[in-house]
């Protein structure tokens, strides 16, 4: 036991992962002064991470996605920590972090995950990333300035480079990402800018395989790679790239072998976020724990881990199951259903994950995904995947607040304001 004397369990972490396994766990003990809920963050706010493109690109204003933790909290029996975390000694039961040591006696690991570059040269340095709400305002802020910058150069290889944006990785966030870039710059700085600097633009997405979001099924990666298309948006497939520089990249393309580019975005990769103790863990090649089903980690049973840092074997598929905010939604509520049960002394179930259907936005009024097996794209399928993301937002003024954001933009341009 702590020296509190009562029960602290300890979530390191607050994404969608965390912040589900608090709600329930909140649910099982508010009314139990004898255990205390405890939650160590970076930031002072919980972050709508799937909406961080539309933030970037302007549809979105950046309070809109984020939630202040003291308002999640719902009881006098949790607490916060603003800080990172620095190590886990297994053996006292000590969670070391950046506001100092806080023992624990059941531990929750839900740091997510961080942009993993491979070894890319200078991709660290030089390349965009969208992992956070920082990176999504800075983001937007660049292709600002790089607009302004355009419209008072004079030498047409030089706005070219400005307004040449190369987004690494096909995946869900890549092609969002370039569906909502599109928009941006075909829409609203189209009306703002000079109209001869679009004829500049160029919007180019590089793939290392053969199809755009492989984890969709065939129908709907075509839809993807087609709407693409009509947003002007190249493709190079099969490419990857092996430098980043301030102003170019080099690919293993034929045709384009080096890019030059101001604005280059890597959403190729993501790595789990890494502690010293992680080390004292089993893991896999890529640094995820490897959990047992209960979600505890291997030979200790005060310690679960969830979301992007666990690897977790589907039991239907024998498959891990994928790095998607639902698995760590569905993880998150496990997990305290779990805690619950040892603490009162009850069997622990193994998970059983049950995927709600992927979705994907195409841009403005387009969306495609599949549903209890039934693959639909347009307009519907967008409004559905607008309503499902408002309703995962945490309170009803956020839902508002963004509601009110995508209403605006029907009718009129995004905000171009730098932050």
């Amino acid at each position: 036991m702590t020296p509190s004397k009562k029960t602290r369990i300890v979530i390191a972490g607050v994404g969608f992962g965390g912040v589900y396994t608090y709600k329930q766990l909140h649910k099982h003990f508010h009314k139990n002064k004898n255990v205390e809920l405890v939650l160590i963050n970076e930031t002072n706010y919980f972050l709508f991470t799937p909406l961080l493109h539309e933030v970037a690109t302007g549809s979105i204003s950046p309070e809109n996605i984020i939630e202040p933790l003291r308002k999640v909290l719902r009881c006098c029996l949790s607490d916060i920590y603003i800080g990172s975390v620095k190590n886990v000694d297994t053996k006292k039961n000590i969670i070391e972090t950046t506001q100092g040591p806080l023992a624990y006696d059941y531990l929750v690991l839900a740091l997510g995950s961080q942009s993993h570059f491979f070894g890319t040269p200078g991709a660290d340095e030089h390349a965009f990333t969208l992992k956070t709400l920082e990176d999504a305002i800075t983001l937007k802020n660049h292709f600002i300035t790089q607009m302004e910058r355009a419209s008072k150069e004079h030498d047409a290889e030089k706005r070219k480079e400005l307004l040449r944006c190369v987004i690494i990785g096909g995946g869900p966030t890549g092609v969002e990402l370039a569906t909502e870039t599109a928009n941006l710059f075909y829409g609203t700085f189209g009306k703002y800018y000079p109209k001869h600097l679009m004829d500049d633009v160029e919007i180019l997405l590089i793939q290392k395989g053969e199809e755009l979001v492989p984890m969709f099924p065939k129908k709907i990666r075509q839809k993807a790679k087609s709407i693409l298309a009509k947003h002007q948006i190249k493709i190079l497939f099969n490419t990857k790239v092996t430098g980043v520089t301030k102003h170019a990249i080099t690919t293993t393309h034929d045709t384009y072998p080096k890019i030059a580019t101001t604005t280059p975005i890597w959403t190729a990769g993501v790595a789990p976020r890494q502690i010293p103790s992680t080390e004292d863990f089993a893991q896999n090649k890529k640094g995820c724990i490897i959990v047992r089903p209960t979600l505890q980690t291997m030979g200790n049973d005060s310690i679960f881990v969830l979301g992007d840092m666990a690897h977790c074997v589907d039991p239907k598929t024998q498959e891990p199951l994928p790095a998607l905010a639902q698995v760590a939604v569905q993880q998150g509520k496990f997990v305290a259903d779990n805690i619950a049960a040892l603490i009162e002394k009850k069997p622990l179930t193994p998970l059983t994950y049950s995927s709600k259907g992927l979705l994907i936005s195409l841009g403005q009024w387009m969306a495609a995904g599949q549903i209890a097996g039934v693959q639909l794209s347009g307009r519907t399928i967008w409004w559905l995947w607008r309503s499902i993301y408002v309703s995962k937002l945490i309170s009803w003024q956020k839902k508002l607040r963004v509601i009110v954001d995508w209403t605006i933009n029907l009718f009129s341009p995004r905000d171009i304001s730098k932050y």
